[in-house]
């Protein structure tokens, strides 16, 4: 009777093995639907965040009208203001997201982001410019920690580098069609008849469009709720204690730095780059949309080197330790900001070369950061590990927007880089520190008596 109970048992209904799509297996439970839902938000992810950055050139100096001279100052004080409203809400928002679900979070995430954009190019002061910023924030804090929460609430752990490696994939690609697209769009406004003040309106609420069209797919089509938390629901608190305490493992706390020093990579690309070659190529004699267009032009090249980069990433990292391969990823870092030292025209032709060693660097220190967050988050509480992984992220952007700012300003406009480079080799020696610390540990069982 066993047996026939057994073999009853096992022809009967059998659970949910997981989609798998390629060398990607997902956990049980996750639809296509779902996986379409979480790469269409992933497609226009980073550029829904980063295009604040990169048109903000334009609009200080043909809506604001800001001296050249001030603008490296006053876009470090605008995202520091972003990243304070950041670091507050960061927390709450991965808490909010294991007692609700992440789709909620997520709509609104976009939500905010398309309000933000219809707003900023109608700033008529700096407060109002401050105030605009700060709704964008509370869109970038839902963005940011929901997007690596559902990818790796999705896939299972084997296969978590490529998982995030495919997110990635979709982010790059939707920064180099979407800033490639986008990127003209105030010359042929001029060349339309528009004046240079309504050009840049048009080509900021392009962007809404977007962000709403993203906001109904994520409504539609993303998988509710969080895992092991769909049918109890803890106090916000009692995970928000989680990320805290889950810096007491050496990995975590590691990750938390990695969180900071990557997204302060991001962060000196979108603020700072493409503000030095505007200026730059307004001082050689282009206008200001043409300038924008031309730093724009690398902008995208330094993600188009990063698209083909991200599967030899995300290979490489699922086969070695979490922790070498992010001490790996701070060296490609340090290596590639670095170079931007040795540039002596930042809109000639080896800054095709910079631009690419930065997309390599980008993508695999954001690549190693998000795996090794990703494996030792713990399953109770996820949400809030990844809101303070983001958080200690905001807070890299932060210090990166304030160094940064001064050093471009008062001494120079290679600074925020060298700045950047310096902090990815800081953590790479933390990291081999650790590898080393790790190694000794587990040999010290077979050095002792036996």
């Amino acid at each position: 009777m066993a047996t026939s109970a057994s073999d009853s048992a096992a022809t009967g209904p059998q659970p949910d093995a997981g989609l798998r799509l390629g060398p990607l297996a997902m956990n049980p439970g996750v639809r296509p639907k779902h996986l379409f839902a979480l790469y269409f938000a992933s497609f226009f992810g980073i550029a829904s965040m980063s295009f604040i950055n990169t048109s903000q050139p334009y609009v200080l100096t043909e809506i604001m009208n800001i001296p050249l001279a001030e603008q490296g100052v006053l876009s470090g004080q605008l995202t520091v203001a972003q990243e304070i409203m950041l670091l507050i809400l960061l927390g709450p928002v991965g808490a909010l997201s294991d007692k609700f679900g992440r789709k909620p979070i997520y709509v609104a995430a976009f939500l905010l982001l398309g309000l933000a954009y219809f707003l900023y190019p109608l700033a008529g002061t700096l407060l109002m410019l401050f105030m605009f910023r700060l709704i964008f924030a509370a869109g970038v804090s839902a963005n940011s920690v929901m997007l690596p929460a559902v990818a790796n609430d999705y896939t299972q752990e084997h296969c978590r580098a490529k998982m995030i490696a495919s997110c990635f994939i979709f982010n790059g690609l939707g920064l180099v069609v979407l800033i490639s697209l986008l990127r003209g769009l105030p010359v042929r406004f001029a060349e339309g008849g528009l004046d240079p003040v309504t050009a840049g309106q048009y080509w900021l609420w392009t962007m809404t469009v977007l962000c709403l069209v993203v906001a109904t797919v994520l409504a539609l089509f993303l998988k509710p709720g969080a895992p092991e938390q769909l049918t109890k629901r803890e106090p916000i608190l009692a995970t928000f204690r989680v990320g805290l305490k889950a810096a007491r493992s050496g990995r975590i706390l590691l990750s938390y730095a990695a969180a900071s020093v990557s997204r302060g990579d991001l962060s000196v690309m979108s603020t700072f780059f493409a503000l030095w070659l505007t200026q730059v190529g307004i001082e050689q004699g282009l206008s200001t949309a043409e300038a924008s267009k031309t730093a724009l032009t690398f902008y995208v090249v330094v993600q188009g080197f990063a698209l083909p980069w991200a599967p030899i990433a995300g290979f490489v990292l699922d086969r070695i330790d979490r922790v070498a391969g992010l001490a790996m990823a701070m060296a490609i870092g340090f290596i590639g900001y670095g170079s931007l030292y040795l540039i002596k025209d930042p809109i000639g032709p080896w800054m095709y070369l910079c631009a690419a060693l930065i997309g390599m660097a980008e993508m695999t220190a954001n690549l190693s950061a998000t795996s090794l967050i990703g494996k030792e988050a713990p399953q109770r509480g996820r949400g809030a590990v990844f809101g303070m992984w983001t958080w200690f992220g905001a807070l890299g952007i932060l210090t990166t927007a304030v160094v940064g700012g001064y050093l471009f300003d008062n001494v120079s406009r290679i600074g925020p880089f060298m700045f950047v480079a310096l902090a990815n080799l800081t953590l790479m020696l933390f990291a081999v520190y650790l590898l080393v610390k790790a190694k000794k540990s587990a040999a010290q069982p077979e050095s002792g008596p036996v």
